[in-house]
């Protein structure tokens, strides 16, 4: 199963059936995708491992100002708000979700026409290349967007003399044990 594609492995899984189920059932949620950890092949998942939610909604407004919404996920313990900001031209905000049972959720709210731009774009933004998959795509538009290499936030290694500088000043500034430092 590709990554990048509507799969299986989310049967079993109550949090990602419930984000499925909720998006279905609103008009104005065009697509849904899960991405970053697990989305990732072989992605380390553990009880810390959070979930993050790009919504595509043709107006993020309602979202922002009212945030009854993310009551239907769970009782909410706190919630961190981005701003809107403009990406591409469009609209965009995060919520950062923790609910009360454990459950961390980074919902992502573009406008529709962000997706749209995407697609035709050469190359996915980060939040995509790192992983992506499809949890409901009502219009096929996601279904379009390029694969992800999986290669996105992943750092450049050092150069090696930036490596041997980084040794010397550990070696350098080390402290032993017993040296009272």
């Amino acid at each position: 199963m590709a990554s990048h594609s509507k799969g299986t492995f989310f049967n079993n899984d109550p949090v990602t059936q419930n984000i499925i189920q909720w998006a279905r059932e609103r008009d104005d949620v065009r697509a849904a995708l899960l991405t970053s950890t697990r989305a990732v092949p072989g992605g380390i998942i553990d009880s810390f491992s959070d979930y993050d939610i790009i919504l595509i909604v043709k107006d993020i407004h309602p979202y922002f100002e009212d945030l009854s919404w993310l009551e239907d996920f769970g009782d909410v313990l706190v919630v961190y708000r981005d701003p809107i900001r403009l990406e591409k031209g469009f609209e965009r905000f995060a919520y950062i979700t923790q609910y009360e049972d454990g459950i961390k959720i980074d919902f992502t709210l573009w406008a529709f026409e962000i997706m749209q731009q995407i697609v035709e774009a050469e190359e996915l933004p980060e939040d995509l290349d790192v992983g992506y998959c499809l949890l409901l795509d009502k219009d096929q538009l996601a279904a379009r967007l390029r694969p992800p290499t999986y290669k996105a936030y992943i750092p450049d290694p050092p150069s090696k003399s930036e490596y041997a500088e980084l040794v010397g000043f550990v070696r350098d500034n080390r402290v032993v044990p017993g040296s009272g430092g």
